[in-house]
């Protein structure tokens, strides 16, 4: 049975939950441009202090004073907003395309399909909160610009989001082998890869940018989940962002579910971050097995001294991971891909991080970039710039961003340093923080898969704090098994 768009049971439930969301919005915004007012960017800091004067003295008491007259509607709205958030499903589903509209997949035998997934950290929050929230990322503000790039829509391709039609949902080739000829996998890529099957976005806090971003993907991808993660009260405390995640998918969506992490502290218990589980159908085999994949987003806990959260929060999802996988894995299905991705907030070079390298997370999912705890594989680099620097000529656009990635003394000034600040990590080629990931899982019940390509994408320059990166696995189908 197909997901249900809805978050809710009922369509009045949604009617007075949109209704809610209205009430609140204008206290939302009047309390997002005061603290845009109050708290300067790096970028506004860079056009002198005389604008920061006249924003701070006229543009803080404005927007003070209209919040206190929008309280009243606020206030009403709070009482019918949190109550619903308690039986609301934490997260939302968009369908384009109805599944069981879609014509059936079935591939010959003997070929390899394709895998193809970027992930990218980079923040969508409220203006004001971006700059101040729980993961202190850089601000892109609520139109959403950095998912979509500045042509509106580069995440789905080097066109700027042609549409993909559902005869190339699974994309077919004949068998081949690893890549010869070349060092690794790893490439500095200007563009995102043509048509991925998967795009995972962190930190889409705003309901604007969730909404302009939904609208210029839902062309090449046709599912999308949103919203995910629960806000308002919960337990003991409330949570005033949901978990930020994002996932747009070209395949349909069988099944999903999300955890939140129950050991949040500090700024990061504002947002529900967890994990979303989601099983993927791709096709069916001429014997009529199942053909389906796995797909796993989180994102962990920031702090960066708070190791011992991070490293439970690890143990929690694959947890998670193997229950969901339990109850949604069906006999006679083939399992293609088993992919977790998202921002870690560790990474593999620093010694600051070295309890969350050796954890046996690494043990389960394969992690294409790193050679052994503490050590990355030549050709890797970091995936945290710094935010000071963000807006420097040599990293502002995606061309100078490559060539900055691309030199080894460049590189050190302008991507985050290994932790503690001094540390020159594992010795060698320096890379820098590489803490967005995408792993992948090789086990007997899983089709075997080879990595093709692993892609740093510089097309999101000046939009973003984060560096995507793009996976292409190819997964190859056994001659003895129809399809």
């Amino acid at each position: 049975m197909p997901l249900a768009e809805s978050p809710f049971s009922c369509r009045l439930l949604d009617d007075l939950f949109l209704l809610s969301c209205v009430l609140v919005f204008p206290s939302y915004w009047f309390i997002d441009r005061l603290l845009s007012c109050v708290v300067s960017t790096s970028v506004e800091r860079s056009q002198g202090p005389a604008l920061r004067i006249l924003l701070l003295v006229f543009g803080a008491l404005l927007f003070a004073l209209l919040f206190v007259l929008s309280l009243p509607l606020c206030v009403f709205g709070l009482l019918l907003w949190a109550p619903l958030h308690q039986i609301r499903r934490p997260f939302s589903y968009q369908r384009s395309v109805d599944p069981r509209d879609a014509p059936e997949r079935t591939v010959a035998g003997g070929c390899s399909f394709t895998f193809r997934g970027t992930e990218n950290g980079s923040a969508c929050g409220p203006d004001g909160g971006s700059a101040c929230g729980p993961d202190g990322g850089s601000a892109c503000g609520p139109d959403g610009g950095s998912a979509c790039g500045p042509d509106g829509g580069s995440a789905c391709g080097p066109d700027g989001g042609s549409a993909c039609g559902p005869e190339d949902v699974l994309l077919t080739a004949p068998c081949t082998g690893p890549l010869q000829g070349r060092d690794g996998p790893f490439e500095v890529s200007l563009v995102f890869p043509q048509s991925p099957d998967f795009l995972c976005l962190q930190e889409v806090f705003d309901g604007r940018a969730s909404r302009k971003l939904r609208r210029c993907l839902s062309s090449s991808f046709p599912y999308i989940l949103y919203d995910v993660g629960p806000s308002g009260p919960h337990g003991c405390g409330f949570k005033f962002f949901n978990s930020g995640l994002f996932l747009a998918s070209r395949h349909p969506l069988v099944n999903a579910k999300y955890y939140i992490y129950p050991n949040a502290r500090g700024e990061d218990a504002l947002a529900s971050k967890g994990l979303l589980c989601v099983k993927v159908y791709l096709g069916t085999t001429q014997e009529k097995q199942s053909i389906v994949g796995f797909m796993n987003c989180t994102h962990l806990h920031a702090p960066e001294c708070d190791a011992a959260i991070r490293c439970d929060q690890m143990s929690l999802l694959l947890q998670w991971i193997s229950d969901f996988q339990a109850e949604n894995t069906q006999d006679g299905e083939l399992v293609a891909f088993d992919v977790l991705c998202g921002d870690l907030n560790f990474d593999n070079c620093s010694s600051d991080d070295c309890l969350e390298q050796k954890h046996k997370l690494f043990s389960i999912y394969r992690d294409p970039c790193r050679d052994c705890a503490g050590r990355d594989r030549p050709g890797t680099m970091g995936t945290l710039l710094r935010q000071e620097l963000l807006y420097h000529e040599a990293v502002n656009t995606p061309s100078r961003l490559k060539s900055t990635l691309q030199s080894d003394g460049e590189r050190r000034l302008y991507v985050a340093s290994p932790l503690p600040q001094d540390d020159g990590g594992s010795g060698g080629r320096w890379t820098g923080r590489r803490i967005d990931y995408i792993l992948y899982r090789e086990v007997d019940t899983l089709l075997p898969v080879v990595v093709d390509s692993f892609q740093f994408i510089t097309r999101l320059a000046g939009l973003s704090d984060h560096i995507p990166v793009s996976l292409r696995l190819s997964s190859s189908l056994p001659e003895i098994t129809a399809l």
